[in-house]
C-alpha cells in the first residue's frame, strides 16, 4: 500500500525565473488497507472431545442458512458411541466389584501376615527343641530302650524256661502226673514258646531300633528342623513383601479405576457434540470466521452425510442476528509505523458505487503473527439498510498524518549536508542567504518545512524545480 498525498498548493507565481513565494496547503498522507467485514459476534462450531473421536454427519444445515435458536445445525450417528458408552459402564461395575475384593485381601493380608511369620517362628522354634532334646536325650534313651527290650525278652525267657524246669522236676518226683498238671504244664511250655518269640522279635526289634529307626528319626528331625528355619527365613523376607506387593497392587488399581472413571466421564461428557444447537437466531457459515477473515478452509471434505468431521477443528460459524460489522486486516512493518492508533478514513465496497463509509481503528496489535503481520481491526459505519455481509471485501484508506497549514517546498530547493538542512532565502535587498530549516514529512516531490521558513518569503528553486 502506496502513501497518497492531497496536496493543493496554491503557490504565487515567482518573481522571476527560479524564485518561489512561500504559502500554506493542507499536506495529508495515507495508507490503503485491504480489509474484511467481520462480524463482531461469532460463534465458531468446534468438536472438543476427551474420548470420542468417530464423528460422522448424520444431518447438517446448508451454508448460508437461518436459524434459530436452539435449531440443530449439525449432528452426527451415534450408535457406536452409545454401545461404546453402555460396555464402558458395566466394565465400571466389574472394576468395582474387583477393586472391593482387591481391597478385601489387603485388609486380610494385613491381619494374616503378622500370624503366619507368628506360625513359621513357632514351628522353627519346636522343631529346634526336637531335634536338641533328641540328639541331648532321646536319642540315647531310644538306644537304651531298645537294648533293654532286648534284655527283658531274654530274662522273661529265661523265667519261663527256668518255672518249666521245676514244674518238670516236681511232678517227675511225684512219679504220677494228674490231669491239673498236665494242664499248668501244657500253659508253661505255651508261655516258653512265646517267650521264645518275644525274644526272637525283641532281637530284630531292637536291631531295626539301633540300626534304622532311631539314627532315621535323627535325620529326619534334623531335615524338619533345617526346613523350619529355611520356611522361617524365607517367610520373614517373603510374607512382609506380599504384603507390600498386594498394598503397591491395591494403589496401582485404584489408580486404575479413578482413570477409567475420568474416562467414563469424559466419555459421558462427549455426548454433548453429537448434536450442535444455534446458541441464538442467525446466519450459519460453513468453516471458521476469525480475526481477520471468513475462511471455508477444508470443510468440503466432510460437510456432507456420511462424512467424517475432525475434531478440534472449525467446522461451522454462526453470527447472530443483528450483530455488528467490523473491519479486519493486516498490515507489514512499513505500515504499521505509520499508523497511529487512532487513525480514521473511509472504506470503499467494490460493487457499491461512491461508497465511502466512516472507519477509525478501534484496535491494533504491537507484536506481529507468525506471517510477520499486525492485525488491525476497525469501527465502520454502515447504514441500517447496508445490504453488506461477513465475508464481503473493502478497501479502507486510513489517515496517517495532515496539517491544515503545511509549508511545503520541492525537494531540490533543500540542500542537506551532514544532517544540516538549508535553503536559498531572498532577502528584502534583493540579495540572498542559506537558512537552515527543519524538515518534515516527504510526500512525493515536496518536502514539509517545519521551522526557518514563513508565508510570503521568496526562495531560490531550480529551474526544473518550479
Amino acid at each position: 500500500m502506496k502513501s497518497a498525498l492531497l496536496l493543493s498548493a496554491l503557490l504565487m507565481p515567482a518573481v522571476h525565473a527560479g524564485e518561489l513565494t512561500i504559502k500554506s496547503a493542507p499536506l495529508e498522507t495515507t495508507l490503503e488497507l485491504d480489509a474484511t467485514f467481520i462480524a463482531s459476534d461469532v460463534t465458531v462450531f468446534k468438536i472438543e472431545p476427551k474420548q470420542w473421536t468417530q464423528f460422522t454427519v448424520s444431518e447438517l444445515v446448508e451454508h448460508g442458512s437461518a436459524v434459530k435458536k436452539g435449531d440443530p445445525v449439525l449432528s452426527f450417528e451415534s450408535e457406536d458411541y452409545q454401545r461404546q458408552l453402555t460396555e464402558s459402564r458395566e466394565a465400571a461395575k466389574g472394576r468395582k466389584i474387583a477393586l472391593a475384593k482387591t481391597e478385601r485381601e489387603l485388609e486380610d493380608l494385613k491381619l494374616t501376615t503378622p500370624r503366619s511369620l507368628e506360625g513359621l517362628k513357632l514351628a522353627h522354634d519346636r522343631a529346634k527343641e526336637a531335634l536338641d532334646y533328641f540328639t541331648e536325650t532321646g536319642q540315647t534313651l531310644q538306644e537304651e530302650d531298645a537294648k533293654e527290650g532286648l534284655e527283658r525278652s531274654k530274662r522273661s525267657l529265661s523265667y519261663q524256661e527256668e518255672e518249666l524246669k521245676q514244674l518238670l522236676k516236681m511232678y517227675e518226683e511225684d512219679g504220677i502226673t494228674e490231669e491239673t498238671e498236665e494242664i499248668i504244664l501244657k500253659r508253661q511250655r505255651a508261655s516258653v514258646q512265646s517267650a521264645r518269640f518275644s525274644l526272637k522279635k525283641a532281637v530284630l526289634s531292637s536291631a531295626w531300633a539301633l540300626e534304622i529307626t532311631i539314627p532315621r528319626q535323627a535325620v529326619d528331625l534334623k531335615r524338619a528342623f533345617d526346613d523350619a528355619l529355611l520356611a522361617y527365613e524365607t517367610g520373614k523376607l517373603n510374607i512382609p513383601r506380599a504384603l507390600e506387593q498386594k498394598t503397591l497392587a491395591v494403589a496401582q488399581a485404584k489408580r486404575t479405576d479413578a482413570k477409567a472413571d475420568q474416562d467414563l466421564t469424559e466419555l459421558e461428557a462427549d455426548g454433548q457434540f453429537f448434536t450442535l444447537k444455534a446458541p441464538s437466531d442467525g446466519v450459519i457459515y460453513f468453516g471458521e470466521i476469525d480475526d481477520d477473515s471468513w475462511s471455508v478452509g477444508g470443510t468440503a471434505k466432510f460437510l456432507f452425510k456420511s462424512g467424517t468431521a475432525p475434531v478440534k477443528t472449525a467446522l461451522m460459524s454462526l453470527i447472530p442476528t443483528g450483530s455488528p460489522l467490523t473491519l479486519q486486516g493486516s498490515w507489514g512493518q512499513s505500515d504499521r509505523l505509520k499508523l497511529p492508533a487512532d487513525a480514521k478514513g473511509t472504506a470503499s465496497v467494490d460493487g457499491l458505487d461512491g461508497s465511502a463509509y466512516p472507519v477509525e481503528v478501534s484496535s491494533l496489535e504491537i507484536a506481529p503473527n507468525a506471517a510477520g503481520q499486525y492485525h488491525v481491526d476497525l469501527k465502520v459505519e454502515l447504514p441500517e439498510d447496508s445490504p453488506i455481509v461477513t465475508g464481503m471485501k473493502a478497501k479502507a484508506k486510513l489517515i496517517t498524518y495532515r496539517n491544515e497549514t503545511a509549508i511545503s517546498v520541492p525537494q531540490t530547493a533543500v540542500t542537506t549536508t551532514d544532517g544540516k538542512s538549508t535553503i536559498k532565502l531572498k532577502m528584502a535587498d534583493g540579495k540572498h542567504e542559506s537558512r537552515e530549516v527543519k524538515t518534515g514529512r516527504t510526500v512525493n516531490d515536496k518536502i514539509e518545512i517545519l521551522e526557518g521558513l514563513e508565508i510570503d518569503q521568496v526562495i531560490l528553486v531550480p529551474d526544473e524545480a518550479k
